[in-house]
């Protein structure tokens, strides 16, 4: 009996130790399969094989191929799917607090930050302001200062006048005396202010022009006076001008009232023309006379006029806005054209020869300008500008040469010879001219221009010297008839003329 009874009590404690490890939780002795497809299973595994795996779960008992089991953690520490949602959801929670936290932080950092900038602006606006009224308060107290200074120097002054002793004519016999003509402040109203300067200045400038040189109305009047000698009707279509280019630099020496200028410039441009020659000839064929027309083109491949000048000048009259200063020049002018013709003559209406030519002109002239230039000072919406105008009268007197080769050729196109024109005339010009000048200040030492100036006058021709003429004249034929043809119409001089309208730019150097 005894020895029955302790066998029944070990099976009885199997029996027990059996059923308390299934009652033990899952999340203690919890193992898992996880599956192909994702799903994971938690329990206790209590027999497997090669086949398949038997895993016991929520007092479910199941059996899983091995087929479908991608991976088995034994013993391991999930726990069950509520345990473990729980501890996600608070993990997320704790996680989301911190986020807000550091969101809070942030937030309390910009304020701040944007506090302390807003407090930095209003100090640096408050200091501006300061400073500002500091500034009017320094030049308040500046002008009190000047008006003080001037105050007392209006007292020294009355003071002055009073401690001179009351003289009569018998004690100071100058006393009736009427002021000197150098008396300072008589000087002082003629010749203005003083200036006090030491000075270089440079100029450069480039525009347009527009050149009419006396050649052209010298070529019209002399076929003037030659129709009524050679019995036919001469006369020229008006020149076409084809105005250019100009430039040229300047170079001035300012030292107190006094001025030393030297100027250089060329101006260009071109022209066309074309003469008319009606009368009659005889035929060569038949001896009698007939009609001929003979028309002369003449194009200018180039026109140019190139100045040269030295002038000196001194300040008249100088003030704060104003300055008066004549100035004299003695000047050269050198004037060019070079020019291609074609010629074409007919007889009843036929084309009788034809030929080129090409004509140079050349004319050299020197003299002296006189000018008077009133600068005026101003402001314009707070820039500093300055004009200049300034005219005088022009006496230039020189030689001109005009050069003319053609080579004509009969109707069949034989070659018949070649024909020259010569004249080497004396020239003497009167004129004027003009300038008027805007200065812009730029920089202190740097400033624009824009400017327009030309001159204008009559060339008068003495003494043509013709060489050769078309007539058939000699040259002292020529010239006898010419001078009384001129002399019984009294014409006039010979317009020559240039304008010209530039910008540039001004330095000045102080020395």
């Amino acid at each position: 009996m005894n020895s029955v009874q302790p066998k029944s009590q070990s099976s009885l404690h199997a029996r027990v130790l059996l059923f308390v490890v299934f009652l033990l939780p899952a999340g203690l002795l919890a193992d898992t399969v996880l599956l192909r497809n994702g799903t994971r299973i938690n329990g206790r595994i209590i027999q497997q094989n090669q086949a398949s795996v038997i895993i016991v779960s929520g007092n479910r008992r199941q059996v899983i191929s091995k087929t479908q089991i991608a991976r088995i953690l034994y013993n391991n520490n999930y726990g069950n799917d509520e345990v473990d949602k729980q501890k996600e959801e608070e993990e997320r929670r704790k996680r989301l607090e911190e986020q807000r936290k550091r969101e809070e932080a942030e937030r309390q950092r910009r304020a701040e930050e944007q506090k302390r900038q807003e407090e930095q602006r209003k100090k640096e606006e408050e200091r501006r302001q300061q400073e500002i009224l500091n500034q009017i308060e320094e030049e308040k107290a500046r002008e009190e200062e000047r008006k003080e200074q001037e105050r007392k120097e209006q007292e020294e002054k009355e003071n002055r006048e009073n401690e001179q002793p009351e003289t009569t004519p018998e004690t100071d016999p100058t006393s009736q005396q009427e002021p000197g003509f150098f008396d300072s402040d008589l000087l002082r109203t003629l010749i203005g202010e003083e200036v006090n300067r030491h000075e270089i200045r440079f100029r450069l400038e480039g525009g347009g022009a527009r050149i009419r040189p006396m050649f052209v109305p010298f070529v019209d009047e002399y076929n003037g006076l030659r129709g009524p000698l050679s019995n036919k009707t001469i006369s020229s279509s008006p020149a076409s001008y084809v105005d250019g280019a100009s430039y040229g630099g300047e170079i001035e020496y300012l030292f107190d009232r006094f001025l030393v200028r030297l100027s250089s410039r060329r101006l260009e441009a071109a022209y066309n023309r074309a003469n008319y020659e009606l009368g009659t000839t005889t035929d060569i064929l038949t001896g009698l006379p007939t009609d001929s027309f003979v028309l002369d083109l003449d194009y200018a491949r180039e026109l140019s006029r190139t100045e040269h000048s030295i002038g000196l000048g001194f300040t008249a009259y100088s003030n704060e806005f104003l300055e008066v200063r004549p100035v004299v020049d003695y000047m050269g002018q050198f004037t060019e054209s070079n020019n291609d013709g074609s010629v074409f003559g007919f007889q009843t209406s036929a084309l009788n020869y034809f030929g080129t030519q090409t004509t140079k002109n050349r004319m050299w002239m020197r003299g002296v300008r006189g000018t008077l230039e009133v600068l005026y000072s101003f402001q314009l919406f707070g820039q500093a500008l300055q004009w200049k105008i300034s005219g005088g009268v022009v006496q230039l007197q020189g030689s001109a040469i005009s050069d003319n080769r053609g080579n004509f050729f009969d109707s069949g196109g034989s070659y018949t010879g070649q024909r020259s024109f010569r004249l080497d005339p004396k020239v003497f010009y009167e004129g004027t001219a003009y300038d008027s000048t805007l200065y812009y200040s730029f920089m202190p030492d740097l400033r624009f221009y824009l400017g327009i100036a030309g001159q204008n006058g009559l060339a008068t021709v003495t003494e043509p010297n013709i060489a050769q003429n078309f007539d058939g004249l000699s040259p002292l034929e020529a010239y006898l008839q010419i001078q009384q043809v001129n002399d019984a119409l009294k014409l006039g001089g010979l317009r020559d003329h240039h304008v010209r309208l530039s910008f540039g730019a001004e330095y000045r150097l102080g020395l």
